[in-house]
């Protein structure tokens, strides 16, 4: 009976001084266990946020049979997302988690990540612990929440969308150079122009005279007249080029006379620039050339034989000596006898501000290429936009009004108009590159990056430069380094100074941002370098350029963890509210 006595009064004992020792634990737990995070506020890097949290538990606090679970929670408006729950336990316990020395102070550590979800921009990383001793779970006391972190900063999402776009070329020329040319025949070995020869007479021979002259009649603004004569290539080569200079002087004298007697026949002048006249000599080539795309069966050995001629005098012997034995290469000699007239013009253009003005008041008085390049010729968006949305309506089977109405969309931040834009450019000319391109910067804006990618790859293989659209979307990625890679070559833009911001160059990223054009998204990243050095003056002037800009940024400013320290200052305060 003692004996049982006693063993009560020990259980007793034993469960009273256990409970003690949870009570202590529970008691001194906001002293005895602190909470370290490797960064405050958390960051969002690549879509996801890493928690990673240093601990200690200090000697003599931990109860040998005491178990304790830590979860770690981020909360938020909206939400919370619980993250792996840690196990710490005391050194006569047993199962999973970090043993606690009761003798000296312990640390121990828990990572996670947890994919970043709108409005955690503004959470609070808890955890949340409950403690027991081992066999009797059923028996947990929950311990006050203790908050390890503020919040999680966003700025490697902070992209600009300045994607590099593609504008289909319009096409016009602002100089036009036309030509037209006829030929005249000779007879062998003469020079004076015969026009009862029967190749001058042929069909083709006098449409070409009666196009030249019709040419010449128009009254566009004559850049050159050229004079070019030739001979056939057998005889000697003096003859030769005697006689084709004598056919050019033919030649020459009969475009003179064209010339005044067209005048005479319109009543107007022409100012014909000094006529230029060349001999070529024999035409080797040509009668090489007609020899070849001939039907004559010896062609090939007659070929072989002239061209292993070296000497010119013994070369066109041979000829002559072929037109004995076939009487075909005759035929092949006689077109070589010529003279040619040839006439270029500049096309009548209308001017810029004609272009300019029809695009807009009367743009069915432009074809397609005066249209596109109209557009080209305002800085105003509107305006472009409506000359590209006339291309549309009076061109509707050319991709190219679709696609440049787009750009222009993209540039004013309208993703949605310029997705139904891209939508029909890539019906009207599928795999395009512009269009391609173009698709991809619409996803990008959407935050569809798996599709913006496969568009950019798309377009690349269609020839279209895409580094910086693909840097850009690997800083929302995460992947730095591989962005400056990206980007290699280009600087002074928001997106560069991103990358290198986030890949822990500061100075690098300042350099860029006071070159870069002036925009909301220069000045708002100038604030939160300011705010990371503390530099208030660099973080409210900064700031106050921002909002007024985009006065959408005042809202978003006031959930920015990049400026927790300056919440509850006045100056802050004024600009964002």
């Amino acid at each position: 009976m003692k004996n049982v006595k006693l063993l009560a009064v020990l259980l007793i004992t034993a469960v009273f001084l256990g409970s003690c020792g949870l009570n202590k634990m529970i008691r001194d737990y906001g002293d005895e266990v602190s909470f370290t995070p490797e960064v405050n506020p958390l960051e969002n890097h690549g879509g996801d946020v890493a928690v990673n949290v240093s601990g200690r538990v200090s000697e003599k606090y931990f109860h040998a049979r005491a178990k304790v679970e830590l979860t770690p929670v981020l909360v938020y408006e909206g939400g919370e997302q619980t993250l792996q729950t840690v196990y710490l336990r005391g050194e006569k316990t047993s199962g999973e988690g970090t043993v606690i020395n009761r003798g000296s102070a312990t640390n121990f550590a828990f990572s996670d990540v947890v994919a970043f979800e709108e409005g955690m921009e503004a959470s609070e990383l808890f955890v949340r612990a409950r403690v027991y001793r081992e066999g009797r779970e059923d028996d947990v006391t929950n311990l006050p929440d203790k908050k390890v972190a503020d919040g999680v900063i966003n700025t490697s999402q902070r992209i600009e969308h300045d994607y590099d776009l593609e504008l289909a070329a319009h096409g016009y020329e602002k100089v036009t150079r036309v030509s037209e040319s006829a030929n005249i025949y000779f007879e062998y070995m003469r020079h004076n122009i015969n026009w009862r020869l029967p190749l001058n007479r042929e069909d083709e021979s006098m449409e070409q005279m009666d196009q030249l002259s019709e040419f010449i009649k128009q009254g566009w603004e004559i850049e050159s007249v050229e004079v070019n004569a030739w001979a056939s290539p057998e005889g000697e080569v003096a003859y030769n080029e005697s006689l084709s200079e004598n056919r050019a002087e033919s030649v020459h004298e009969y475009t003179n006379d064209l010339f005044s007697r067209l005048e005479k026949e319109t009543e107007s002048e022409f100012n014909m620039p000094e006529i230029q006249v060349t001999a070529k000599g024999e035409d080797f080539e040509g009668f090489m050339r007609v020899l070849n795309a001939s039907d004559l069966q010896d062609k090939q050995a007659i070929a072989n034989i002239i061209n292993s001629q070296l000497a010119p005098a013994e070369r066109e012997r041979r000829i002559k000596d072929m037109t004995v034995i076939y009487g075909e290469i005759e035929k092949l000699l006689e077109p070589l006898r010529r003279g040619e007239i040839v006439i270029t013009s500049f096309e009548p253009k209308k001017t810029d501000e004609e272009m300019a003005n029809l695009s807009t008041s009367n743009p069915s008085e432009l074809d397609v290429k005066e249209l596109l390049y109209a557009a080209t010729l305002t800085e105003d968006h509107q305006t472009k936009l409506t000359i590209y949305q006339a291309a549309q309506q009076l061109f509707p089977q050319d991709y190219r009004g679709f696609n440049n109405a787009a750009y222009v969309h993209l540039k004013m931040g309208n993703a949605d108009a310029a997705a139904a834009d891209l939508e029909k450019a890539n019906q009207l000319a599928p795999n395009n590159g512009h269009v391609l391109n173009n698709l991809g910067a619409v996803a990008a804006h959407k935050g569809d990056i798996e599709n913006a990618q496969s568009y950019f790859e798309a377009a690349q293989g269609q020839g279209v430069r895409v580094n910086y659209n693909v840097g850009t979307l690997m800083i929302l990625e995460g992947d730095y380094q591989a962005a400056l890679s990206s980007f290699a070559g280009r600087t002074c833009t928001h997106n560069v100074a991103l990358a290198h911001l986030m890949a822990g160059n500061e100075a690098a990223a300042m350099t860029n941002l006071e070159c870069a054009p002036e925009s909301a998204h220069v000045a708002y990243l100038k604030a939160v370098i300011g705010a990371r050095r503390q530099n208030n003056a660099m973080v409210f002037e900064n700031l106050r350029t921002a909002v007024s800009l985009n006065p959408e940024l005042k809202e978003e400013a006031k959930m920015d963890r990049e400026f927790i320290q300056y919440f509850q200052v006045a100056e802050f305060e004024e600009i964002v509210r």
